[in-house]
């Protein structure tokens, strides 16, 4: 069976996961622990939800970062089996603890497949805006829905629609009709709507407002229908994966940043997904020291690929256009001993040290 990004997984002990990644170790599946319950561990400075008859916490990894780092240590020791064995911090769930998958294809399907007046408000208006994508030629059998809608614990007032799609090309060629498509319940976010989400997510730390707006504004994966928001994601298709798990040794660099020029964007869509590029990090050599791609010591050294968990930095940067990034600078030898670099963003363990507010990726106007 394989585990696409984006599914939901219930645990034996009633955790509920969102799958992270589209490539998976042999015995586990690579995860975001979403709603944590509270018996075990409890922090405050997360959200509170009332989730399958428990109450859960919401894991938010821009909350209070001292209460983050204190709540992920008390997560290692409650569920160690979670914590996957690697230099870096993932979260997995080995086999035998899943309770329950949820597949978003599998999910639309029982919904579109509903009578529409058996529907509340919220449901009607998902049924609709599915009904509007696939107008775009993409078949209903590439399209999913995830989170809160999937799960059934959504807040019509307030839950968000999202929705998956299969294929990096299906989700090129989505974003492409919804360029021109026309809907009169369809209305793409403002200025006002990406600047609160720049605050919200501290994105002005890292980003100039100007090539913050130029580079979201330009997104078709955000927006609103009937007045509710909607994010569509990309999912890879089981043949399309870029990088078995456990096929590279991987030697960390330190942090570096890096600057150069896109030359293929077509993997940014998709988590982890990537920026081919040409460029080079500026770091020194054999150190573990935060350098800059301004200094003048060391060597520098040619990066092939930025890389990034969060998808906060998908679509970021076009095909031609100038690309920075501050990240882990990995030295990667694959099976058949090729060796390059790339630059990794949004390690789950970057929330909890210094690297949260300088870790970045942006255009570089």
């Amino acid at each position: 069976m394989h585990f696409y990004e984006s599914s939901i997984i219930t645990t034996k002990d009633g955790l509920h996961c969102q799958v992270y990644a589209n490539e998976h170790p042999v015995n586990s599946i690579l995860v975001k622990p979403k709603y944590i319950p509270t018996d075990k561990i409890e922090s405050s400075a997360l959200q509170y939800r009332f989730i399958a008859g428990r109450k859960m916490n919401r894991l938010n990894l821009w909350a209070d970062k001292e209460a983050l780092k204190n709540y992920i240590e008390d997560f290692k020791q409650k569920y160690p089996h979670y914590i996957l064995p690697h230099n870096k911090l993932f979260f997995s769930i080995p086999i035998d603890q899943i309770e329950r998958v949820y597949f978003p294809r599998t999910g639309l399907k029982e919904l579109m497949a509903m009578p529409v007046v058996a529907l509340d408000e919220h449901l009607k208006n998902v049924h609709s805006f599915v009904s509007f994508l696939a107008q775009s030629g993409v078949k209903a059998s590439d399209l999913g829905i995830t989170y809160s809608t999937l799960m059934g614990h959504y807040n019509s007032q307030v839950s968000d629609i999202n929705i998956v799609v299969y294929g990096k090309q299906n989700f090129w060629n989505l974003m492409k009709y919804l360029e021109t498509a026309q809907h009169s319940s369809l209305r793409w976010k403002t200025e006002s709507d990406w600047l609160e989400y720049y605050t919200k997510r501290n994105r002005f730390a890292v980003f100039g407002k100007d090539s913050f707006l130029k580079s979201s504004m330009r997104k078709k994966s955000e927006g609103y229908f009937n007045n509710t928001l909607f994010v569509i994601f990309a999912a890879e298709k089981e043949e399309e994966v870029h990088t078995k798990w456990g096929t590279e040794k991987v030697e960390d660099c330190g942090v570096a940043t890096v600057e150069g020029t896109v030359i293929d964007d077509f993997h940014s869509v998709v988590r982890p997904g990537y920026y081919g590029v040409d460029t080079r990090a500026h770091t020194k050599e054999n150190t573990k020291e935060n350098n800059s791609i301004d200094g003048n010591d060391g060597k520098d050294i040619p990066v092939s690929s930025i890389v990034f968990y969060s998808r906060d930095y998908c679509m970021l940067v076009q095909k031609g256009e100038k690309i920075q990034a501050c990240g882990n600078l990995e030295r990667v030898t694959t099976t058949d001993g090729r060796v390059h670099y790339r630059v990794v963003v949004g390690y789950f363990d970057s929330y909890l040290d210094d690297r949260r507010e300088k870790e970045f990726v942006r255009l570089v106007e």
